[in-house]
């Protein structure tokens, strides 16, 4: 897909075209208008949007009286029992002050309700089910109200919090509003009470502090796929984060992007998404002049599509708002700049779009753009006709991309990936899913009689090429990577890096995958179907956990991969002692040693009990750097033991398991490497 310049808007007066700050989008009787807000001494200029044409103007208003000098360069449309208004933000403003919004287009006359707790100066607002959402920027919080039958305003909650974006967005049977501040630098996550309006916080710190947000200046969400996601621009760290949103608020980081020298996002300063057609497309701009165009896959992956820069015909010098509407067969994007006057738009074609399939065996699309993923069983994707996007799976993928322009999207952990009927120069190949992988050159790239064959630690992929004949890493990736850097939201057990640390339990452990599981807290859980690829998650600080399955009975094998967290000093100087008596032949000083106080002992894993495990656990117990490190072990519960002696220390971790339904339920055995005690 590619973005095309239309040509650029203008009321042709300066007060109306020029520090355009933000535009918003209202429908009205299947047309979509525009309002576009400039600050003070200025006003509002209302475009309608047309299929194949320019915005149409429609309406202009002029800021008057006591607002003309007060008002802010933001606008937020929203139906008040009815009452369709553009809110704006005006410091001296008592309460809420907005124009009616006729249904023709035009602006109709300037109203204000009754006085508000935070007064009229707003910076962000939301509204759902007869409840308006408010930050209130000189009081530093954000409020609810109830909205009457007559448009007033009753006061609900209030919290202590900033915002200068806003949305509301629902998952599972809750509704969840998302605040972003620029200035604070802070995301915050409030679950909304339907019935009575307050606000409770949710603590999504964690999730936030592994994406490295640095001033937040948009937030947007969709609902697509059958989940509900966020995506949070960045300015200072040049970045688009995307979110998925758990049914108890929770956020689940799912991809992280970086400006780079290809894309037009730097100190990004608004951003759009929009769903249509069952596909879902991102839109960012900010102080590098130009407009990047994403599609978001069903994992939460942005895929680059394309950017436009500016150029002496478009106005993008320093993008300040965007708006992106969904109008016939393409979708026009409107974009207002800091520096140039009026609006520019941009268009893209969506008049083939296709379907959106996922699933194992054989996946097939149709003759349009589609976009097919594989799972973690052997799946074959099989593209057609049209510019489809094939995702690989966690199991061995196929990929056919058939003629058109296809993409290629890799997937690290995956096991083998090989794509059929590749076109030079024509089809891309997306692995930036690969951790800290930035250029061709870190590949092992082995031309092969047809095509080649791509090596990256232990990911391989094989391409096969439409002409059958060998392929050179120039003619797959040009002169490097298209599209931004993707930065890991997990890098689990990548290059060495292990799942983070926490306390445990030892003996016996009951696990339940719709439950918490404290001795799972932080444990990285992987599932291996039989026939498949491993899929890898991490459990959060209950030990809950989500492998993401399809409906049905798959059996595999469970295994927990979780390190010793020394701040719970479950390993001590004593365990180093029992360790040292164990390998002289003095046995531990409660008696004999059991099977799993001998594999507690082996922390080397070795397989026998020796001097170098007492010394390795002294380290562990002192916290001083060892050749070995200290981490729990799982076993099945139903494991014969009895064969282990001080020198033949071997067992089995994991366990086979039924998952019914995305559901696994088995119990096992913790043992922590290095904490040799009675149990």
């Amino acid at each position: 897909m590619v973005l095309q310049f239309q040509g650029v808007v203008a009321t042709g007066r300066a007060a109306l075209d020029s520090g355009i700050g933000e535009t918003a989008l209202k429908t009205f009787n299947g047309v979509t208008y525009l309002y576009s807000v400039t600050g003070p001494g200025g006003g509002i200029a209302v475009w309608k949007l047309v299929e194949g044409a320019l915005p149409q103007l429609q309406d202009t208003e002029y800021f008057s009286g006591s607002i003309t000098y007060q008002v802010g360069n933001s606008a937020m449309p929203v139906s008040l029992a009815g009452d369709d208004q553009l809110v704006l933000d005006v410091r001296t403003a008592t309460g809420l002050v907005g124009y009616e919004l006729n249904p023709n287009g035009t602006v109709g006359a300037l109203k204000e309700t009754d006085s508000l707790v935070g007064g009229g100066d707003i910076s962000a607002l939301v509204e759902f089910e007869g409840i308006l959402t408010v930050a209130h920027e000189g009081t530093g919080q954000i409020a609810t109200y109830s909205v009457n039958a007559d448009s007033s305003l009753s006061l609900a909650d209030t919290v202590t919090a900033k915002a200068d974006s806003m949305q509301i967005l629902q998952a599972g049977a809750d509704h969840f509003v998302l605040a972003a501040d620029a200035a604070s630098g802070t995301i915050s996550t409030f679950e909304l009470d339907q019935d009575t309006g307050a606000l409770s916080w949710v603590d999504n710190s964690d999730a936030l502090a592994t994406l490295g947000i640095a001033t937040p200046t948009a937030v947007e969400v969709v609902q697509a796929y059958g989940r509900s996601w966020i995506v949070v621009a960045g300015a200072g760290s040049n970045s688009l984060s995307v979110m998925r949103l758990g049914g108890d608020g929770r956020l689940t980081p799912t991809d992280h992007v970086l400006d780079s020298l290809h894309t037009r996002f730097e100190t990004v300063q608004d951003l759009a998404v929009i769903e249509a057609d069952g596909h879902v497309f991102v839109v960012a701009g900010g102080g590098d002049d130009g407009v990047t165009l994403f599609t978001l896959t069903p994992n939460g992956q942005l895929v680059y599509l394309d950017s436009f820069a500016d150029t002496v015909q478009s106005g993008l010098q320093n993008v300040e708002s965007l708006s992106l509407a969904h109008v016939g067969d393409e979708l026009q994007i409107l974009v207002g700049s800091q520096q140039d006057a009026g609006l520019t738009q941009l268009s893209v074609s969506i008049d083939n779009l296709g379907v959106i399939r996922d699933g194992f065996g054989t996946v097939s699309g149709s003759a349009q753009n589609d976009i097919l993923s594989g799972s973690f069983l052997d799946t074959t994707l099989m593209g057609g006709a049209g510019d489809d996007i094939l995702v690989a799976g966690v199991g061995a993928t196929t990929m056919h991309g058939g003629s058109g322009a296809d993409i290629f999207v890799m997937q690290y952990g995956s096991d083998p990936t090989t794509i059929n009927g590749f076109e030079a120069g024509v089809d891309r190949l997306d692995m930036f899913d690969y951790p800290l992988l930035r250029s061709p050159g870190q590949l092992t790239f082995t031309p092969t009689a047809q095509g080649a064959q791509i090596e990256f630690f232990d990911e391989v992929i094989v391409i096969n090429s439409s002409s059958a004949s060998p392929l050179t890493s120039n003619e797959v990736f040009g002169s490097g990577f298209g599209g931004p850097d993707h930065i890991p939201v997990d890098f689990g057990d990548f290059g060495g890096l292990d799942p983070g640390s926490s306390g445990g339990f030892l003996g016996d452990v009951s696990i339940n995958s719709e439950t918490a599981n404290p001795g799972l807290t932080d444990a990285e859980i992987r599932f291996t179907p039989d026939g498949g690829g491993t899929i890898s998650v991490r459990a959060d600080e209950e030990g809950r956990f989500d492998l993401g399955l399809p409906s049905g009975t798959f059996e595999g094998e469970l295994d927990i991969v979780k390190t010793y967290s020394t701040a719970s000093d479950e390993i001590t100087a004593l365990d180093a002692l029992q360790a040292l008596r164990i390998a002289v032949g003095l046995g531990p000083s409660w008696g004999s040693a059991t099977p799993e106080n001998l594999i507690a002992a082996d922390i080397t894993q070795d397989g026998m009990v020796n001097a170098l495990d007492a010394l390795v656990i002294l380290q562990a117990a002192l916290r001083l750097p060892a050749a070995y490190d200290a981490k729990w072990v799982f076993l099945d519960d139903d494991t014969d033991l009895s064969g282990i002696t001080e020198s033949n220390v071997h067992y089995e971790t994991g366990v086979e398991v039924t998952a019914v339904d995305n559901v696994i339920t088995t119990d096992m055995t913790s043992i922590l490497l290095g904490n040799v005690e009675q149990v």
